[in-house]
C-alpha cells in the first residue's frame, strides 16, 4: 500500500526544524551535532520526497535505510557534542572514536546492534545532557527532560511504538515526526546552554 502524500508534511516539518537548528549550531560552532541533525534533515527530506513527489522503489529504499541511521548518528554526534562542550572535552575524541564504531557496528550488524545502540545513545545522551549542562537542578531537568524526547517518540509512537496500533498508523506518523522534530529543536537550546 502507497502511504498518503500528507505523510510528506510531518517530513517537511523536520526539515525545517533541522535547517533553523543546523543554523544555530553553525553559529555556536557545535560541528558534530550540525553533522547529526543535517543527516536527520536528509533523512526526512528524502521522505517528504518519498510521500510527497517520487515512490519509486529505489527512494522508499534509500529512505527506509537512511531512517534506521539517522537516530543512532544524531544521538551518537549529539552525544559527542556534549562532551567537547564540557569540562571533560580531554574525553571528547574518545566519545567520537566510540560513535564511529558504533555507527560502523550497526551498519556490519544491524540487526544485532542497531536497536540496542539507539536505546545506549539514547541513555548516554539524556545522562550528558544532565549532568554537563547546568549547575541548576531545574535546569538539569529540562536538559533531561528534552533529550528524552526522541527515545518517548521512539517507543510510544514509532511502526512499533506501544501507542502506534491504538492513535492509528496515520496519526502515529504524524505525532512521531512531531516529536522528531521538537527533538532537533530543543538541540539549539540544549547545546547552547553549553556555550555559556
Amino acid at each position: 500500500m502507497i502511504p498518503p502524500a500528507h505523510y510528506a508534511l510531518s517530513e517537511i516539518f523536520i526539515v525545517i526544524a533541522s535547517l533553523y537548528t543546523a543554523s544555530r549550531l553553525s553559529i555556536n560552532k557545535n560541528y558534530f551535532a550540525l553533522v547529526g541533525i543535517l543527516f536527520l534533515g536528509l533523512t526526512a527530506g528524502i521522505g517528504a520526497v518519498r510521500f510527497g513527489i517520487v515512490n519509486s522503489e529505489l527512494i522508499i529504499q534509500i529512505n527506509k535505510i537512511l531512517a534506521l541511521y539517522a537516530g543512532i548518528t544524531a544521538l551518537s554526534l549529539i552525544s559527542t557534542q556534549l562532551v567537547y562542550n564540557s569540562y571533560l572535552k580531554n574525553l571528547g575524541n574518545f566519545i567520537f572514536l566510540t560513535a564511529l564504531i558504533s555507527i560502523i557496528g550497526a551498519l556490519v550488524f544491524p540487526k544485532l546492534l542497531l536497536l540496542n545502540l539507539i536505546y545506549l545513545w539514547s541513555i548516554i545522551s539524556i545522562i550528558l545532557a544532565i549532568f554537563l549542562c547546568e549547575k541548576t537542578v531545574s535546569k538539569r531537568i529540562l536538559n533531561g527532560t528534552l533529550m528524552s524526547i526522541l527515545i518517548l517518540g521512539f517507543l510510544l509512537l514509532s511502526k512499533r511504538g506501544l501507542l502506534a496500533e491504538s492513535l492509528g498508523a496515520d496519526l502515529s506518523f504524524h505525532l512521531y515526526h512531531i516529536f522528531i522534530g521538537a527533538w532537533v529543536l530543543s538541540m539549539g537550546y540544549v547545546l547552547n546552554l553549553q556555550n555559556n
